[in-house]
């Protein structure tokens, strides 16, 4: 019985393909099937390397070893396959170690000895294979954040609605509904550079004119990527703080940004339900996908070839397969078991807003319901929900007395391969949140005071240095709408909170 949630839903637009013409695949006799299709690249250089769907065990090949255009030369055709190995693993040690090199700054040179390496290499390929691989929820020291571990930093005149930090822990960029942009030092917490906002309905501006949404950064920190209401695309270069392109193609606002994971491969999503793929290197589009039939909320990948999605009001979440042109499509609305006096369930989910991939193979959502739900690729319905997660908020009516209603899921972040999550809401708290070790359920395990609305989260560890650190853009109202505006002690401001260990040595 063919299932439709492992076949293509809607079927996507086929893409243009580049370079010479395909050639047929030669037939033999002792075989009747239909050749394989080969994978195509779509608007990748030939360099690029690209995850494998397999589960074997990634070989030294499968690594993007290159160090950059290889010349042709006499050498080089004579080369053996070992040697060319031999080669590559030496150009990808040094390539690891210049990384080391740039981020130990101020720590001791003996440090950096082969266990660190070796550390390097072990979290490279586990990441390749996609799987949760650090159980880090039960090292760090919660109940030790006071004010020294959690700063507070002002610079927007509205509410801040996006964050992004680099995988170095340098550099900070913050977003808001003004249309401006900050960047800041992670270290001094001191700004680097603004872009400024634009009146809106200004022609030709360079930057945004609306509330900006959503923000992503490229693994390496080249680029940074923004949009908004204002319908465009704003790519950024990190190192020289200039506007590189702006890209124009949706027909609504752009909701949600993610860049993969080791490429400059962008996703984008948008209110127009659609989401488009674009390689910033070319500065190209490449294709859209189609399947959602309401607002989209949140987009975010990883590695592979492939993003998550949410879709509001449709209330499902979709597995977007690039390369096989599919989708698995994730039914939410979930609804408490708790019943009113009518039978109706107490609480429902009605949207699903936000979402974030743990590993390749799970991913956790969140929304109005205020449910927050752990999901695994194989399955249709949730694995284990928990509601509401963030509490009720309680009004009265005249007519109606006590009217109880969950606090939306308002944003939530994921620390990747990891056993921890963060979820955000308006009651007050950041929630953090322990994957159990079967994978099966999920639990609170602390709750950091906020005021305001969370609007956005970014949660990294900053390697070698292995700080866990958590950035909250805060606000007096919603990013997507002033459904309500909070004002007694709620600031519009980013929060920067590290997150101990436990017998830290200070």
């Amino acid at each position: 019985m063919n299932d439709p949630f492992f076949s293509a839903a809607t079927p996507t637009r086929k893409r243009k393909r580049t370079g010479p013409p395909r050639q047929a695949p030669k037939q033999h006799n002792n075989n009747n099937a239909a050749p394989k299709r080969p994978k195509q690249q779509y608007g990748k250089k030939k360099h690029d390397s690209d995850l494998e769907e397999s589960e074997n065990e990634a070989g030294l090949d499968d690594l993007n070893l290159s160090g950059g255009e290889s010349e042709s030369s006499e050498e080089e055709i004579e080369e053996t396959a070992a040697e060319k190995r031999v080669r590559l693993a030496k150009a990808y040690l040094d390539k690891i170690q210049d990384g080391l090199d740039e981020d130990l700054s101020g720590f001791d040179a003996a440090d950096l000895d082969r266990d660190l390496i070796a550390e390097r290499l072990k979290k490279d390929e586990d990441e390749l294979e996609g799987r949760l691989h650090r159980r880090v929820a039960d090292i760090l020291d919660y109940a030790s954040i006071d004010e020294k571990n959690v700063k507070s930093r002002k610079g927007h005149q509205l509410a801040v609605t996006a964050v992004a930090f680099s995988e170095s822990g340098l550099i900070l960029y913050t977003a808001s509904k003004d249309g401006s942009i900050i960047k800041w030092d992670m270290k001094t917490f001191t700004k680097l550079h603004t872009f400024p906002g634009g009146r809106k309905g200004v022609k030709d501006y360079v930057g945004h004119t609306d509330h900006i949404l959503c923000m992503a950064m490229s693994s390496d920190s080249e680029y940074l990527a923004t949009g908004g209401r204002d319908r465009i695309i704003n790519i950024w270069s990190v190192k020289d703080n200039q506007h590189i392109v702006a890209f124009k193609q949706h027909k609504d606002a752009i909701s949600s940004l993610a860049f993969r994971k080791g490429h400059h491969q962008l996703y984008s999503a948008s209110w127009d339900r659609t989401i488009k793929l674009w390689n910033v290197d070319e500065r190209a589009y490449m294709e859209t996908l189609f399947g959602h039939q309401d607002q989209i909320g949140e987009i975010d990948t990883l590695g592979r070839e492939r993003c998550v999605s949410v879709g509001g009001r449709d209330k499902t979440a979709r597995m977007w397969k690039i390369v096989d042109e599919s989708q698995l499509v994730y039914r939410g609305g979930i609804s408490s078991k708790e019943k009113l006096e009518n039978g109706v369930p107490k609480y429902a989910e009605g949207s699903l807003d936000c979402i974030s991939q743990i590993d390749e193979k799970m991913f956790v959502t969140g929304g109005d319901g205020g449910v927050i739900s752990l999901w695994d690729i194989g399955r249709k319905k949730p694995v284990f929900s928990i509601s509401p997660a963030h509490g009720v908020n309680i009004e009265t009516s005249e007519s109606e007395g006590e009217i109880e209603t969950p606090h939306w899921i308002t944003a939530i972040a994921s620390l990747r391969y990891s056993d921890l999550f963060v979820s955000g809401s308006w009651d007050g708290f950041i929630r953090f949140w322990k994957i159990s070790e079967d994978n099966k359920n999920f639990s609170q395990i602390a709750q950091v005071p906020v005021a305001g609305v969370v609007n956005s989260i970014d949660i990294k560890t900053v390697f070698p240095s292995n700080r866990t650190v958590v950035v909250v853009g805060v606000g007096q109202e919603m990013k997507t709408g002033r459904w309500l505006r909070l004002k007694k002690g709620v600031h519009n401001c980013t929060k920067i909170i590290e997150l101990p260990e436990f017998n830290t040595k200070k």
